[in-house]
């Protein structure tokens, strides 16, 4: 007999019910009746008189989940497997349960068990999407230094990306074809956020080769600069005594936008400036603000369509997703969710969706979503930090970086890959890896 069938069985008899007068009979209407702290307290009288009959523990972790007494059941569920470590349904339960609570480790735990036992091949598919979500999770760069802010070239063939090495950021590039590396850009500054004009002759980034002053560096203001790959001949595009940064082309390689806070005068803390978005030309001509909302935007990029901007920005309270004309126009929300923040969109090449980073579930995770905002769908599953989307010019993946290996890597969401296609030693190995991080 199942242990569903069991459980049913349980319920279908006479309940008896203890009390200090003697046995009192109840029907399953009576039982069912009765309130949750009531069944609870049944309940533990039945497993005190019972103790080998687990499915009175099965009953009893149900109940304090019905009554959101989550240690309370996961203690029950540990008691289950530590009485028969093959309660394969419990075990899965137990895992999705830890997940949830924020206990990823004792999670990972509970899954790896599962997959290693007899029963592992069918909780493939639930434990996979714990791992990695829908789809398959590729890693590219695995340098023990932090490496972060992706950006494809136009052929998709190679990304660029900022690497801190010798105490400083430079920018590097990665081939796929040859799965070699090339420094484009390095020097005793800050180089940080690339990103390759359409015609990939040129690399636009940030530098803070120009602030002189004797600050930390995260303190000093950065320049957005181009350089042409040719002669490697550097220009400025921006000269601020303020912040610039986050540049993206749109797909003709005419304009670039852009983040600065060089409209907020106020004599505040750095930390503190508010900042808006911008928008030139890609020679660093007609430099033009776009909000002027008394709030901080950041995280602009172009629509796939060049005809309007995506950004982020805490005007509501929390950050959201919002869009606008490229003059500044008709600006609307698209992603509010009161429950984390919402940041740094990217537009896919077909105009259909947009990935964000949110935190909403307890940790930044990749997203994607319609760019009308519906069809909301978490694509990474990972206590660490996962940022920096950015979408593949064929729409086939997503690039972007984690800390999940314990520095941050270079990471690519394969959106043709479904984790269905995961084999159970796949999913160990997987496991293994995040229990031993």
């Amino acid at each position: 007999m199942s242990t569903v069938s069991r459980i049913v069985v349980l319920l279908s008899m006479v309940l008896l019910v203890l009390s200090c007068g003697g046995v009192k009979t109840l029907t399953q209407q009576e039982y069912e009746n009765l309130s949750t702290q009531e069944r609870i307290q049944y309940l533990n009288k039945q497993v005190e008189k019972h103790p080998e009959d687990l499915t009175w523990r099965r009953m009893l972790y149900q109940e304090y989940l019905n009554a959101d007494m989550v240690p309370q059941a996961l203690s029950v569920m540990e008691d289950i497997l530590a009485r028969d470590p093959y309660q394969s349904d419990v075990q899965f339960k137990y895992g999705e349960l830890q997940y949830r609570s924020g206990n990823y480790k004792e999670a990972y735990h509970a899954f790896l068990s599962l997959m290693q036992s007899a029963a592992g091949e069918a909780y493939r598919e639930p434990v996979a999407h714990y791992v990695s979500g829908n789809y398959v999770i590729e890693q590219v760069t695995s340098n023990p230094a932090d490496e972060g802010f992706p950006s494809f070239t136009s052929d998709g063939k190679k990304l660029v990306f900022q690497r801190k090495q010798n105490d400083n950021w430079d920018i590097v590039e990665y081939d796929f074809e040859t799965q070699s590396e090339k420094v484009l850009v390095s020097t005793p500054a800050d180089e940080e956020l690339p990103v390759l004009s359409p015609d990939e002759k040129f690399l636009v980034y940030t530098t803070t080769s120009e602030d002189h002053r004797p600050i930390d560096t995260k303190f000093k203001t950065r320049e957005i600069v181009s350089m042409d790959l040719k002669d490697q001949y550097v220009f400025n595009l921006t000269q601020s005594i303020a912040d610039d940064w986050n540049p993206h082309f749109d797909r003709t390689g005419k304009y670039i936008a852009f983040v600065s806070d060089r409209a907020d005068l106020r004599n505040v803390n750095y930390t503190e400036r508010q900042s808006d978005i911008y928008i030139m030309e890609s020679d660093g001509d007609f430099q033009h603000q776009l909000t002027t909302d008394p709030s901080n935007e950041g995280g602009v990029c172009f629509s796939a369509d060049n005809k309007h901007l995506y950004f982020h920005s805490d005007r509501n309270g929390t950050y959201d997703i919002f869009t606008m004309k490229t003059d500044g126009s008709q600006v609307m929300t698209v992603i509010d969710n009161p429950q984390g923040d919402d940041v740094n969109p990217s537009a896919s090449p077909d105009s259909a969706f947009i990935a964000f980073v949110s935190n909403r579930d307890g940790n930044y995770e990749i997203y994607r979503s319609r760019v009308d905002g519906s069809g909301q769908e978490r694509l990474t599953f990972h206590p660490a930090i996962d940022g920096s989307p950015v979408w593949s010019p064929d729409g086939k993946f997503i690039a972007f970086h984690s800390k999940r290996n314990g520095n941050f890597d270079i990471f690519l969401i394969n959106l043709q890959a479904s984790t269905s296609q995961l084999t159970t030693n796949d999913l160990i190995q997987r496991l293994q890896q995040l229990v031993n991080n």
